[in-house]
């Protein structure tokens, strides 16, 4: 009797496991997309006291460019190297901002978000 419990214990282990296939990779969209999210709470907390952060609105200092401005006068990749290397300005009243590289991803992911908003 031993023998059929441990049979049937070893049987419904192996079918447990065959049930229990590997989950495959998320489609590179949903990352992008978690990135985005990322990036946008990221910008939500660093950046938006100054700069309107949104596809609509104005910025709370004037002299903050919109973001959705920012990205049609940049290129993503230079925006990419200057937060690399401390994001600085010519106006004093925004501070120097250094990102790691993680949230330069997630900045960028967020930012062509609004790039591609009409």
């Amino acid at each position: 009797m031993s023998r059929l419990v441990a049979a049937a214990a070893l049987a419904l282990i192996v079918a447990g496991c065959a049930s229990q296939e590997a989950s495959p990779a998320p489609p590179a969209a949903d990352i992008a997309d978690e990135a985005a999210v990322r990036g946008q709470s990221i910008a939500a907390v660093t950046c938006a006291s100054c700069h309107a952060i949104a596809s609509e609105g104005a910025s709370p200092l004037a002299e903050a460019p919109p973001f959705r401005e920012i990205v049609h006068r940049y290129p993503l990749d230079r925006l990419e190297e200057a937060f690399a290397e401390g994001l600085v300005t010519g106006h004093p009243a925004m501070p120097p901002f250094v990102f790691r590289a993680s949230e330069i991803d997630d900045l960028i992911a967020y930012l062509e978000t609004v790039r591609d908003e009409p």
